[in-house]
Parts: C-alpha cells; structure tokens; sequence
C-alpha cells in the first residue's frame, strides 16, 4: 500500500488535486473494505484524502475526513505508534516542500489542517477553539500565523499580539540558524 500514498502525495506535489482525491478516495475505500488494515494506514489514508479535498477547496468534505483520521489515531496504542513512528519516520522522507511525513501521523497537524478549513469557510470561533486544542509548544509559524489571524478575526487583540510575537520569535529564530 505504500505505492498509491506516493502517488498520492506526488499528484499533491504536482497540484494534481482531482487526480489525488480520486486515488484517496479508492485506497479510503479499499482499506474499509479490508479487515486486516490498521487503524493507522486507515489513518494516512484519510488524511492524504483529506489533503487533496483540502486543495480542491471541499473544506466541508476535508474536515469531516481529518475528524475520521483523528478517531482512527485515537484507536491506536500509544506504545505501539511511537516506536514504529521513529523507524518509519527516518525511513520515508519526502524532498518535497509540500509533503509532510506521511507515516507518522501528526495530531496537532490534523487539528491545524482541520482549523484552516474552518478558516476557509469564515468560522472563526470555531476555528479558534480547534487551534487552542493544540498545546504551544508544539505549534509552528504556520500554527501560530493562523491563530493570530483568528484572534484578529474574532476581536481578540491581546491574545492576536501574543501569536504575532511568537511568529516573529519563529523568523529571528529561522535567520539565527540560516
């Protein structure tokens, strides 16, 4: 099953986004269909399903797809996840900028993709509360980018402020160590 999630992810590259929902749409199926397939496979297949709904701008049919991904993750055993996250990881690493490890399933990221949707459709409030479901450590530039645009969005300045710094926190960061 590895070789239709690279095609996946090359037709996403490739912004063939139709193309990359209609293969996420059979291996989704398909591996409903089979009994014997993980929690986690069934996982990355609806979130690279998730993915090309996302760019074909069917946030509605992404986020109820990403919702799908994330009960799939909650079955997983935790022990079990991060062990064979670790060596899958450094095993299956895109080049590509816009792939992201497709064996090791992110949750703050789902939720992150799942809050963009939200964005998407101009639901706000209910974009914010997805993205304060994301601990601070663990959000990245992009992460908090959107979160101080919610903030904004929603007439919170302080917390807006807040986000703000911690983008530019993220830049001098990135200039330190370029």
């Amino acid at each position: 099953m590895d070789v239709p999630k690279e095609q996946i992810t090359a037709l996403l590259d490739n912004a063939l986004f139709n193309s990359a929902q209609l293969l996420g749409s059979f291996l989704v199926s398909s591996s409903t269909v089979n009994a014997e397939t993980s929690p986690h496979l069934k996982a990355e297949n609806l979130v690279l399903l998730g993915d090309a709904l996302f760019r074909e701008r069917e946030y509605r049919r992404a986020i109820h797809t990403y919702k799908q991904a994330l009960q799939y993750y909650k079955i997983i055993p935790k022990q079990n996840s991060t062990s064979s996250r670790s060596a899958l990881s450094a095993s299956n690493r895109s080049s590509s900028p816009n792939s992201f490890n497709i064996c090791a399933i992110n949750e703050n990221e789902v939720k992150f993709k799942i809050a963009s949707c939200h964005f998407a459709l101009s639901e706000n409030k209910v974009a914010l509360v997805e993205m304060e479901g994301i601990p601070s450590k663990a959000r990245n530039l992009q992460m908090s980018l959107l979160m101080a645009k919610l903030y904004r969005n929603t007439k919170h300045t302080r917390g807006a402020v807040t986000c703000y710094r911690e983008c530019l926190r993220f830049v001098n960061l990135s200039f330190l160590f370029s």
